[in-house]
């Protein structure tokens, strides 16, 4: 079962605004009351949690019981994806509240949420993309989200992404100096994007060394132009990924599993260290899962190791340089179109041999 997010803005009254304020605030100190006992008890468990817990929010915060449960679960989510770093979250803001499906349910064009003063029948504001994406849906979650002064729904849908068993694979290489390559040939150059990081990155500079208070709003935009900018990138590359797919008949897209590439390729050069931090590959993968999913194509994520490094036609090692791949049997290449071949085939399964360049051999 697949899973989709649609964002509606929430039609509010004064009374209803006022009853998500105290809801958020609540829900959110109920989070840092969890977080404090997961820390000390040193657990991400969420029925452990449950049982040390779920009175006390009850006493102390007034939330309902489903309520309560979903801030119990909001921590145990954060501390569980935070495990492998060794971190904990900071603290919860009271920015979202967390619903299932017994404090939520849609109605075509509205939503019925439980607060902290009761049940609200909210209206939603929807354009013909939400009106259609949840036109017969009964979704069973949701998360109301307050940004500058709005309250908006993140409603989850679920629909089943039946696989069409397209014949070939698609070989996607992610990466900075071409943001996406694919075994087909196509490139999708990431120059455009590196220079427009490195103008704003100049421009928060400038700013962040006056240290003044009105500096501190502009920074502010600054940061959500620029997420926006990228995002709707993304959406826009993805698609055309999923499409290429389609046109070429292929029933998988094959990428590279990323996790924790920003800690191993950490350098001294802190324009590259720059550049990875704001290397976004996992929102794209996100996008084109999803996109894929409601096509009938199947996403793979394959070990990185070698696959840059790898001929895709005789599978030993070669040698590259900067975009072009050296191979001593088969020649040269363009070396994202090469590793994206390779991601095709599934990766190396092992380190591969190096041909040999010793006469007699």
């Amino acid at each position: 079962m697949n899973t989709r997010t649609i964002c509606c803005k929430l039609i509010t009254t004064p009374s209803a605004e006022d009853a998500f304020e105290e809801t958020s605030q609540l829900f959110a100190e109920a989070c840092n009351h969890v977080l404090k006992i997961a820390v000390a008890e040193k657990t991400h468990n969420a029925i452990k949690l449950h049982k040390l817990c779920y009175t006390d929010i009850r006493k102390l915060f007034g939330l309902s019981a489903n309520l309560a449960v979903r801030s119990i679960r909001r921590v145990a989510s954060c501390m569980t994806q935070l495990k492998g770093k060794r971190k904990h979250p900071k603290e919860f803001r009271p920015k979202s509240i967390d619903y299932d499906a017994r404090i939520f349910s849609y109605r075509e064009g509205s939503v019925s949420l439980t607060t902290t003063k009761g049940r609200l029948q909210t209206p939603m504001l929807l354009g013909e993309y939400q009106k259609k994406a949840l036109a017969g849906q009964n979704p069973t979650s949701a998360t109301v989200i307050k940004k500058h002064k709005a309250w908006y729904i993140h409603i989850v849908i679920e629909f089943e992404g039946q696989l069409k068993g397209g014949e070939g694979v698609l070989g996607i290489d992610l990466g900075l100096s071409n943001i996406a390559t694919a075994s087909t040939g196509l490139r999708i150059e990431g120059k455009a994007r590196q220079d427009f990081k490195k103008r704003r990155a100049k421009i928060r500079a400038s700013l962040q060394s006056k240290g003044k208070k009105s500096t501190k709003k502009v920074l502010k935009r600054l940061s959500g132009y620029e997420n926006r900018k990228i995002r709707h990138e993304n959406h826009v590359l993805s698609k055309q990924l999923v499409e290429e797919a389609k046109r070429h008949n292929c029933g998988v897209i094959r990428m590279e599993r990323l996790k924790d590439i920003r800690s191993k390729t950490k350098t001294w050069n802190k324009h590259l260290n720059r550049m990875m931090a704001g290397w976004s590959f996992y929102q794209l993968q996100q996008f084109v899962t999803y996109k894929a999913a409601a096509l009938g194509i199947g996403v793979e994520l394959i070990n990185p190791a070698y696959t840059s490094q790898t001929c895709h036609q005789c599978l030993k090692l070669g040698s590259r340089d900067r975009e072009s791949f050296n191979c001593l049997t088969c020649g040269e290449e363009h070396a994202d179109v090469n590793a994206s071949r390779v991601i095709a085939l599934g990766g190396a399964a092992c380190k591969p041999a190096r041909i040999s360049t010793r006469k007699g051999s």
